[in-house]
């Protein structure tokens, strides 16, 4: 599954939709978020407040499915 294809799914599984996820990363228009998606162009910051937005957290885990790094809205830039 591609990466717009794995937020999307998030987005769903969480009741989420493409405005609220849009409005969280103050995009005026809704072709921008449109124009991330084709171009798969997310950025760290948009992944974390992905997270925010749907009360998850965005981390790397170990092969024991161990967190070792959480980011949270402290690492946004």
């Amino acid at each position: 599954m591609s990466k717009s294809g794995k937020i999307k799914a998030l987005l769903a599984l969480k009741d989420k939709k493409n405005m609220d996820y849009a409005n969280i990363l103050n995009l005026a228009r809704p072709q921008a978020l449109t124009t991330k998606y084709s171009r798969e162009s997310f950025t760290s910051n948009d992944l974390i407040k992905l997270a925010e937005l749907t009360n998850t957290r965005l981390a790397f885990i170990d092969e024991n499915s161990k967190p070792v790094v959480v980011f949270d809205k402290e690492d946004l830039e």
